[in-house]
């Protein structure tokens, strides 16, 4: 095991990487950019999800998006949830266009009589539920002293209530090897100031995924946790946030298409916990085994205005 001098000086640079702005981190340690090509309906190529039916939560935009084109891509019909129908059906569009099979239900995953309807218009149209992706997600910005109990119990809604109720409607329907995959968040894992809210939300997400994933493994069913960092979504634009919170400096972080290509890898595969880049994951276990020296890396660079 390496002196624990060298585990600190790990544990400084991916929380650096991930976390610090441009201007405050060395350059010696500043990220590298991912390079990830990006995936196109046209080059259906791989059919190794062919027969499957997966149902995309907040497929219209973001890691959803990209994750239905993926998923399609490799040879799943897809069910597109969200609530922005009109997106929903250009992508449609698209991925029948390239050969795939697609059908729009606008859905508000916080309403159960609107996920319920979801789930019975896929089992109608295609039979089954074979991979449930809980995406559908929706930021809190805001120191924890400022944030506003109607915020925390609309975002709480959509991010925890929203997945059990799409995992109680789609469970009775799903099959024998069946994957139920719950986009979390490495702030799922340690909570970073000015978002503590939305931390929350993820780390509740993190502790019904647990328990469900040995709930349902005599049936054959996988249960994934996904931890993106920081991607480049529209994401944060319609977060809710605090009248005093700003939209800050973050960094540049990954394309959605590399969130779903690991997002698709779980479809397939099953898996446990996925990480999409190795700096989150480093990220992540360094905050666990330096806690101490995280708070104070996260005071120096973002916890101050």
């Amino acid at each position: 095991m390496p002196p624990i001098s060298v585990l600190l000086g790990r544990v400084y640079k991916a929380v650096s990487r991930g976390l610090a702005p441009p201007a405050l981190v060395p350059q010696t340690i500043r990220p590298t950019r991912l390079r990830h090509k990006r995936v196109r309906c046209e080059a259906m190529t791989e059919r190794s999800l062919g027969g499957k039916v997966a149902v995309v939560t907040g497929a219209s935009s973001g890691i959803g998006e990209a994750t239905a084109r993926v998923l399609s891509a490799r040879g799943a019909s897809v069910v597109l949830a969200a609530r922005a129908e009109e997106k929903l059906g250009f992508l449609a569009r698209e991925i029948s266009a390239a050969g795939g099979r697609a059908v729009v239900v606008k859905t508000d995953v916080a309403d159960r009589e609107s996920v319920k309807g979801m789930v019975e218009r896929a089992v109608g149209e295609f039979g089954s539920v074979d991979v449930l992706v809980n995406n559908a997600g929706l930021g809190l910005s805001g120191r924890v002293a400022e944030l506003r109990p109607d915020d925390m119990r609309y975002v709480f809604d959509v991010n925890l209530l929203g997945p059990l109720n799409c995992v109680q409607e789609a469970l009775p329907h799903m099959p024998r090897g069946g994957r139920i995959i719950n986009v979390s968040s490495v702030v799922g894992k340690r909570a970073i100031p000015k978002v503590g809210g939305y931390c929350a939300t993820k780390f509740a997400l993190n502790a019904l995924s647990d328990a469900l994933r040995v709930e349902v493994a005599d049936r054959g069913i996988t249960v994934t946790s996904v931890y993106p960092g920081t991607t480049r979504t529209s994401f944060r634009d319609n977060s809710r946030r605090t009248k005093s919170e700003k939209r800050g400096w973050r960094p540049k972080g990954v394309p959605p298409e590399a969130v779903a290509e690991k997002i698709a890898g779980a479809a397939e595969k099953g898996g446990r916990d996925v990480y999409v880049t190795l700096t989150d994951r480093i990220f992540v276990a360094g905050t666990s085994l330096a806690p101490g020296l995280t708070d104070l890396v996260l005071h120096r660079f973002w916890a101050k205005d």
